[in-house]
């Protein structure tokens, strides 16, 4: 079973099957994954998933990049991981696949299922009003007509 997660995918070096079925088996928890709209022209996926702990996140996505690195070919860019500092959130750019692995409590506050599953017109964290923003858009009308001094 595990000789197939060093076989190359179809439309990238993971497929989102494998790539999900390499997850469960590395115990990650809540499994999130979407289709991206090809007009964003971005990854085909968007793959979110829970660690237990900052090693359990850290641990997920360096195993994650050393199957990526023994499925490749030699002209495929290795992926970086992304925030490895962090003890709360780490991403892998997988060429076709944008894999996030967070904490619970971080996973919650970004809600990138939200995001990505209904649209940002239905997310409460961007459709948020903010005093900055509704403050310029206030004044803009006045400043449309100022001229740079020459």
């Amino acid at each position: 079973m595990f000789d197939l997660y060093f076989l190359g995918g179809t439309n990238g070096v993971y497929e989102i099957e494998d790539l999900v079925e390499l997850l469960q088996r590395e115990n990650s928890k809540d499994i999130f994954v979407a289709t991206v709209p090809e007009d964003i022209h971005f990854v085909q996926h968007i793959c979110v998933v829970s660690a237990r702990s900052k090693r359990h996140i850290l641990a997920l996505a360096e195993f994650i990049r050393k199957v990526y690195k023994k499925k490749c070919f030699k002209s495929d860019p290795i992926p970086r991981i992304e925030g490895k500092d962090s003890d709360e959130w780490v991403a892998l750019d997988l060429g076709n696949i944008a894999l996030h692995i967070f904490s619970e409590k971080t996973r919650k506050i970004y809600d990138l299922e939200t995001l990505w599953s209904v649209g940002a017109e239905y997310d409460e964290n961007i459709t948020k009003s903010s005093e900055v923003v509704d403050l310029l858009e206030n004044y803009s009308s006045y400043l449309k007509d100022l001229k740079p001094l020459s």
